[in-house]
């Protein structure tokens, strides 16, 4: 009988259970990466049923300590930092992440689990694996999602900040220092992007043999059939009438994900569609909750008098978002970078053309004025070109869609993306069976 495979995936902020919960995404941090965790743990044991996979991810009260998220994975929560608040991310670092792999090092002796392999997700899921792999000599793989380095050369040139606020906000020194430890470390780096890759390379010192791009997936079957009835709902519920073009944005309110991009040139936008075609444009921008950035936004559209245009959404669960797809003429991804946005494909396998950030992931997918259109977010004037062209040729509109869609079947379903990933588990794992390995 073929032995069951072990493998340990973590990333102690993410919580892969808040996918299918009411109102999950877009709240605590949680958005594409949660989405990629869920689904892509479904669609690898569908694909081998001898893996096993447990997802440890940072305890808080309220939440059960362990609970079954698909078959043959569950979800085991360790405590990280204060049980009762919820804990930015950036908090982690320093006594908190080093006591969260204390306490899945004590859980796993207390239940006798024995891992062939560990699957670090982010920075904060890179420490743990690392420290993981040393203390129980098994080897251990990384998947970006995001990097510190880049993250804060964005920050710097949006001027979001100086460097000093920025390494007092996000705690930067000790995140890239942990980064740096683990890329050296691991027994394979798994870059969603070509581009990245090389990033990696270049910026952290790393050797192009320690990587292997595998990008993220989507399922079909999460959009396909339509419901006519909850479409009809919807567009009821946001009333949306014939005569309204909707461009659609999804995300946590913050100002890497191209919301303030959007809204300034949402006017322009607004304006020349209603004289080339006599329709009314309108956003829908889904994730909407309070803070400081969202109060920036809706001073923005106050003071630009787009009110009647702009449906701003509170979170909805991965399940509920599908109608919004449906509805939609066009994404807007205009985040100021992105490594690879699940929605982007998501929005592709709904046959919507993309107005997408060329900076980053998008550009390795999309091809230009075929399935979408690359644009510098920042730059308002191509922003509102770009959707004025789609919106207001319906044929182009529908060609770029039905293009998107057969791309993103041909190249970036689950089940093909899973079929890569495990290969490389069955791999690293038959040979580590076969040298012994070791940690610095």
């Amino acid at each position: 009988m073929k032995k069951i495979n072990r493998i340990l995936w973590t990333s102690p902020h993410c919580w892969p259970d808040y996918c299918p919960r009411e109102n999950g995404l877009g709240l605590k941090s949680q958005g594409g990466q949660t989405v990629v965790m869920y689904e892509a743990t479904r669609a690898l044991i569908k694909n081998n049923s001898k893996l096993k996979i447990d997802i440890y991810a940072r305890m808080e009260k309220g939440e059960k300590r362990k609970k079954k998220l698909h078959k043959n994975v569950d979800m085991i929560r360790c405590d990280l930092g204060p049980l009762d608040r919820y804990l930015p991310k950036e908090e982690f670092w320093g006594p908190s992440i080093a006591e969260f792999v204390d306490n899945v090092d004590k859980y796993v002796k207390k239940h006798k689990l024995k891992y062939d392999l560990l699957h670090g997700h982010y920075a904060d899921g890179w420490y743990v694996t690392n420290h993981l792999a040393s203390k129980w000599k098994i080897p251990f793989i990384l998947t970006t999602h995001s990097l510190g380095i880049r993250k804060k050369e964005n920050a710097l040139q949006s001027q979001e900040g100086t460097e000093k606020e920025l390494d007092k906000k996000y705690n930067f020194p000790d995140r890239i220092q942990a980064e740096k430890e683990a890329l050296k470390n691991a027994d394979l780096i798994l870059p969603l992007t070509h581009e990245e890759g090389k990033y990696i390379v270049k910026k952290y010192g790393i050797s192009p043999k320690k990587i292997q791009v595998i990008n993220n997936g989507v399922n079909r079957s999460d959009f396909y059939p339509i419901d006519k009835k909850k479409k009809a709902k919807l567009r009821k519920e946001l009333k949306l009438d014939d005569n309204d073009l909707l461009v659609f944005q999804a995300g946590r309110v913050d100002p890497r994900k191209g919301q303030y991009e959007l809204l300034k040139a949402a006017p322009a936008i607004i304006k020349q569609v209603k004289q080339k075609t006599g329709k009314n444009v309108k956003f829908c921008l889904v994730g909407w909750i309070k803070n400081d950035f969202s109060q920036k936004l809706e001073r923005l559209i106050k003071k630009t008098k787009i009110q009647n245009n702009i449906i701003l959404y509170p979170p909805v669960s991965h399940n509920k978002i599908t109608p919004f797809f449906w509805l939609a003429d066009v994404y807007a991804l205009t985040s100021t970078y992105d490594i690879f946005p699940i929605v982007l494909l998501e929005a592709m396998c709904n046959k919507l053309p993309v107005v997408a950030t060329k900076n980053g992931g998008p550009s390795e997918v999309i091809s230009n004025e075929i399935d979408g259109i690359l644009v510098e977010p920042r730059n308002t004037s191509e922003v509102v070109s770009a959707l004025v062209e789609i919106l207001s040729n319906d044929r182009k509109r529908q060609k770029m869609g039905q293009a998107a869609y057969k791309k993103v079947m041909k190249k970036y379903t689950w089940d093909k993306i899973v079929k890569q990933l495990d290969r490389i588990y069955l791999k690293i794992i038959d040979n580590s069976t076969i040298e012994k390995v070791s940690r610095n």
